[in-house]
């Protein structure tokens, strides 16, 4: 079933990625619209001189499905843990963030270096000049509160090196932070004990790629 992931995250980079100041934003009652969870999410945006053209497609909500969005190999990012998935529309980069922090600090790990290298590598090698979101997810272990805050500080984190370390334009990129609200699967088990595997998996960073925003 189709539903609002996505409009969250594309409408978000619609609003805040655009790199021309002079290109028009949503209307606020358009903006509003939004938060109905049957609504299409705006998938790719095309400019024409000072017009932005979109298009709209259903996306999936909450996981990304492999039918929808197969898992493919890319040469420059050799890390196994790293999850590569892609459509013609959307490149989705997912890393535990486990690999990239200390359990519960928003730190970049030293040796998450040569990670977020191969990421940033095959970025500017596959999707130069190309709109993307960093997003920021986490287990349900601490206060949802903490969670949020959390899920934000890593997700920045991520951006800044990115724009730091591997040259990409940040006006480029926006961030965002859901918490634990958006799980691959469930935190605990059916007896309420902790799904420590699950937990691990839903703690991540997703990097989502607009292949089909103009370049600049």
């Amino acid at each position: 079933m189709y539903l609002l992931r996505f409009t969250t995250y594309l409408v978000t980079i619609f609003l805040f990625g655009t790199v021309d100041k002079s290109e028009p934003r949503f209307p606020t009652n358009l903006k509003n619209n939004f938060s109905n969870n049957q609504m299409f999410a705006k998938q790719y945006l095309k400019k024409q001189g000072s017009k932005i053209l979109f298009s709209q497609v259903q996306i999936p909500n909450v996981n990304f499905p492999e039918k929808v969005f197969p898992e493919i190999k890319v040469s420059e990012i050799t890390c196994s843990k790293i999850r590569v998935q892609e459509n013609k529309d959307l490149t989705i980069i997912t890393l535990p963030a486990d690999i990239l922090f200390y359990s519960g600090k928003d730190q970049i790990r030293p040796q998450a270096e040569k990670v977020l290298s191969q990421v940033s590598q095959a970025i500017s090698d596959r999707y130069p000049n190309t709109w993307l979101q960093i997003l920021g997810h986490t287990d349900s272990v601490g206060s949802e509160a903490d969670n949020l805050r959390l899920s934000e500080q890593q997700a920045f984190a991520v951006q800044r090196w990115l724009s730091e370390k591997g040259d990409i334009d940040i006006s480029l990129m926006t961030k965002q932070g859901y918490g634990e609200t958006q799980p691959i699967a469930p935190n605990s088990n059916s007896d309420s004990s902790e799904n420590s595997v699950a937990s691990q998996n839903n703690h991540r960073i997703e990097i989502v790629i607009q292949k089909t925003s103009n370049h600049v």
